[in-house]
């Protein structure tokens, strides 16, 4: 009996201590949890990690909003194994949508990041990760963008920087959607390459487009994505964002020759007679959500050209005010009234009054300027033949395939025409080689061969003026083209620093076939 009672005793004193731990925790996981795991999510949205983490040490590591903001600053850090634990935790215990979604995110980021090889690049104020190893030899052009972009960004915007900034460098459209959350198709469509989310830039590897793309000013777009985010505790509508990082994204370096073409008033304009444009605050979720690219091109130029005209109208100060305001809690119309005296209606039609009064001109990508679509494709077959003709080592017959097309509408502004002209007079004729890319206001477009060749002939001539520069644009354009890389067409170098010399080793093994040769 004396053990029976004693029992007895025991298990109620076990039910008791159970049910006080019970309570206590219910406790800590109620309103004061939540209030810690609001704040952490604040904290994470302005990119201050730190405070984030302790705010979430001081929460119940049961509760499940601590467990999903846990799991969104796993995220952030780019942690993604331990991003999918806490917010499958999170999932499990409460149906909530914001960590579903962030769950998927995490699955991807992790099945991508499980591919990398090698370790991380780190500084104090820097990671990089590479999905291709062959990528690691882009650190010092990414190091050296980042630093003059958070400089630029500070000055512009009044930005303070946590650090370190987190940078991923993807090797494909699918890698870059399942790492951010964008669909995979609206990808595709718009041409994105580039997304800032989750406190870091996902940028997909210049080598996975032909020739490359302006790699380093997208770079600089998405840091100004994170720079607006962390200003504004991401309260900044898609239009300030966008038009933001567009005009921003240029600023870290000296003015180029593509900086303004075409203008992006008079893509607005075009759009308008196209009916491509969008209300400011119809642009939706994100513009490389949008249905097509000549509808991204457009709302791009939008948000360009309304921002560059904000900055015109009410001063550089205005945009410091307005994301102050933003910041402070203030819905749109009211921070822009508090920053420069009009609400976003009034703003819009000042700004669309401007654009109307332009005279309306055609532009590349929304216009089909092909007048002869059979004379577009029989110049196209000819400068296909003069590759293979010069590839093959004929380059006086590949000089009399182009002299038909010379001066012709066909190949005006033609980056490629002009770079495979060069290419073929090299050896025979530097002069008019170099007279072929002279003028560097006259390609449509930016194109790394043409400012490589630019650079090499500058090179051989001697010509101190323009080989930086020229090769500065290439390797903004393609970094992984041998002929930027290297200054040469063989790979040999007389380089001899070391980040020049990793670079030029990584694209003259990159196996890409020189012209006319594949």
């Amino acid at each position: 009996m004396r053990r029976f009672v004693s029992l007895l005793r025991s298990s109620v004193t076990v039910a008791i201590v159970a049910l006080c731990t019970l309570f206590a925790s219910h406790a800590k996981a109620g309103p004061l949890s939540q209030f810690h795991a609001a704040r952490a999510r604040t904290f994470i949205l302005g990119l201050d990690l730190d405070l984030a983490k302790k705010e979430l040490q001081q929460g119940d590591e049961n509760d499940p909003e601590i467990q999903r903001e846990r799991g969104r600053l796993a995220l952030y850090e780019g942690d993604c194994d331990n991003a999918v634990l806490s917010l499958a935790s999170a999932v499990t215990a409460v149906p909530d949508e914001d960590a579903e979604g962030m769950l998927d995110i995490a699955r991807g980021c992790s099945r991508v990041t499980a591919a990398i090889i090698g370790d991380d690049v780190k500084t104090s104020d820097l990671v990089v990760r590479y999905q291709d190893e062959a990528d690691r030899a882009l650190t010092p052009l990414i190091t050296e963008s980042v630093e003059n972009a958070r400089k630029t960004l500070t000055r512009d915007l009044g930005v303070t920087w946590p650090k370190p900034t987190r940078v991923i460098v993807v090797r494909d459209l699918l890698s870059l959607a399942a790492m951010t959350g964008l669909p995979y198709e609206s990808a595709q469509t718009t041409g994105t390459v580039a997304i800032a989310k989750w406190g870091r830039v996902t940028l997909l590897s210049p080598r996975a487009s032909h020739h490359g793309y302006p790699w380093r000013d997208t770079l600089t777009h998405e840091l100004t994505h994170l720079a607006v985010t962390r200003l504004t505790n991401d309260r900044a509508p898609l239009w300030l964002q966008e038009g933001l990082a567009k005009r921003e994204e240029v600023r870290w370096r000296e003015p180029g020759p593509y900086d303004d073409r075409p203008s992006p008033d008079a893509i607005v304009r075009r759009g308008m007679d196209k009916k491509l444009d969008l209300g400011l605050d119809e642009l939706g979720p994100s513009i490389a959500m949008l249905p097509s690219a000549e509808a991204a091109m457009v709302a791009f130029a939008e948000v360009t050209s309304f921002m560059r005209y904000y900055a015109k109208v009410a001063g550089d100060e205005a945009i410091k005010k307005l994301l102050s305001e933003l910041r402070a809690g203030k819905k749109v119309d009211a921070a822009l009234v508090a920053a420069s005296g009009m609400d976003l209606k009034a703003w819009d039609q000042k700004w669309r009054a401007e654009i109307m009064a332009l005279a309306s001109v055609p532009v590349v990508g929304i216009d089909n300027l092909a007048s002869d679509p059979k004379a577009s494709a029989a110049a196209s077959e000819r400068i296909r033949v003069a590759e293979l003709l010069f590839g093959r080592g004929h380059a006086l017959e590949a000089q009399k395939e182009l002299r038909p097309l010379e001066g012709s509408k066909l190949v005006a502004h033609d980056p490629r025409f002009d770079y495979l002209s060069a290419r073929v007079l090299e050896k025979s004729d530097l002069p008019g080689a170099r007279a072929k890319v002279a003028d560097p206001t006259d390609p449509a477009v930016g194109y790394a061969p043409w400012w490589a060749i630019r650079g090499r002939l500058a090179l051989a001539a001697s010509d101190a003026a323009l080989i930086e520069p020229s090769f500065f644009e290439a390797l903004a354009q393609d970094p992984l083209d041998a002929e930027a890389a290297c200054r040469s067409l063989n790979g040999s170098t007389t380089l001899t620093a070391p980040k020049d010399v990793d670079l030029c080793k990584a694209a003259a093994g990159s196996g890409t076939p020189d012209l006319g040769q594949n």
